[in-house]
């Protein structure tokens, strides 16, 4: 009996805190199996395709096949496709090959950069000029070094 004579049943509270530690550590397991699947499953932010040195190594295209002006071909970096070629002034460009209306890649056609997906065409500064895309193409600067290209951000 307790002090204001109600009946308390000893193994009430012994049974509540068993059950109350055993919920917690139900929970605590729950987590401890759930968070290493949520982070398998949760998708990751793309690696920077300059890293640390603030440039890319264009794979696929040689500073052979864009010598003169009107020359072009379509490589990667960093695992992205890209446009590289050196247009009628003689100047050495490059963009992003990836279509700014639905993501498919682009392709130097001599004159302009056309996306076979929906029409859309691009003239040689990147500009969207006909087609569905919504915005130019993204640039970046590329510099020959050797018997390679390499690509940066046009921000830096």
């Amino acid at each position: 009996m307790s002090d204001r004579g109600e009946v308390v049943e000893e193994g009430a509270t012994g049974r509540r805190g068993f059950l109350a530690v055993l919920g917690g550590l139900t929970v605590a397991w729950l987590a401890a199996v759930a968070w290493p699947v949520f982070r398998y499953l949760s998708p990751r932010p793309p690696p920077d395709p300059f890293g640390g040195e603030g440039k890319a190594l264009v794979k696929g295209v040689a500073p052979g096949d864009v010598a003169r002006p009107g020359q072009g071909s379509n490589g990667s970096y960093g695992g992205r496709g890209l446009v590289v070629f050196r247009g009628p002034d003689g100047q050495l460009r490059a963009f992003d090959s990836k279509c700014t209306h639905a993501g498919c890649n682009v392709q130097f056609q001599g004159d302009r950069i056309y996306c076979n997906c929906h029409g859309g065409t691009y003239d040689l500064e990147g500009r969207n000029i006909a087609g569905p895309p919504p915005r130019p193409l993204t640039p970046l600067r590329v510099t020959a070094e050797g018997d390679s290209l390499f690509v940066s951000p046009m921000s830096s």
